[in-house]
């Protein structure tokens, strides 16, 4: 009954985490804010929107759409490094959404570098090893809650049987537990997986990839604005950096934003 007492807590922990995340990561401003930026747009005041949507950000607020229309509005002006960068920081808030990715997808086509971005390709050996990939998190999260409610359904009901001595019901109802159990833990691990991936994008128009944290030291490779690399590790103000063509060198961290 400890064992059954612990997953309960678990299953309880990681609700009431997931749903915590959700709520903060869907705050938006005031709709008078809303309003003011809104009209800076039709107006085309590009600049002074981008400036008040920094604010928000800097607030604390991470709604997708307050990245999405950062990301818009730095394609407006051109600045396709800062456009990239918020529309993966609306990936990384809703990474299933369509719109977003489209948008990515379509931004994607003015990198210079898009040969060199991976393409989604899954293989049929993924399904098993990484199944995760095939499930929208929108739709695993709300069948994780359907389960949730399930195994608490069960856990009182086998209590009542326990009780009268029905000890029927705990053996089929047992592969419930366990498959629930399971899904968890794949769950667990994709969000994990998803949430780990130290991504960064390139910044200025042209950028330099350098053998070594150095200046002089031989060239690489050039890469431009917009091109999506892997943060790998940092000297002073160098930043190691692999490419997705399997590269690894070295740039000024000036060059390269946040972590998404």
């Amino acid at each position: 009954m400890k064992i059954k007492f612990i997953f309960f807590l678990m299953y309880s922990l990681f609700i009431q985490v997931f749903l915590t995340q959700t709520l903060f990561a869907n705050q938006v401003p005031s709709q008078n804010e809303i309003a003011k930026v809104n009209q800076l747009v039709e107006n085309k005041n590009f600049t002074e929107a981008i400036d008040i949507y920094g604010d928000w950000v800097a607030l604390g607020f991470e709604s997708k759409w307050i990245f999405y229309n950062l990301g818009l509005l730095h394609e407006k002006v051109g600045d396709v490094g800062y456009a990239m960068y918020y529309l993966k920081k609306a990936k990384k808030v809703a990474p299933d959404d369509v719109l977003i990715n489209n948008r990515i997808v379509f931004l994607q086509e003015k990198i210079k570098d898009k040969f060199m971005i991976p393409i989604e390709n899954h293989r049929f050996i993924d399904l098993f090893l990484k199944p995760w990939d095939y499930w929208s998190l929108k739709e695993a999260g709300i069948f994780l809650i359907i389960s949730f409610w399930i195994f608490s359904l069960y856990f009182l009901l086998f209590k009542v049987f326990s009780l009268s001595g029905r000890f029927k019901f705990y053996k089929p109802v047992l592969f419930i537990q366990v498959g629930l159990i399971c899904f968890l833990l794949i769950q667990g691990t994709r969000i994990i997986d998803f949430n780990n991936k130290k991504e960064a994008i390139i910044l200025d128009d042209i950028v330099n990839i350098h053998e070594g944290a150095d200046i002089l030291s031989p060239k690489i490779q050039t890469v431009h604005a917009g091109l999506p690399v892997l943060f790998e590790d940092k000297i002073g103000d160098w930043i190691k950096v692999r490419l997705y063509n399997g590269q690894i060198g070295w740039l000024k961290k000036n060059q390269l934003s946040a972590i998404i």
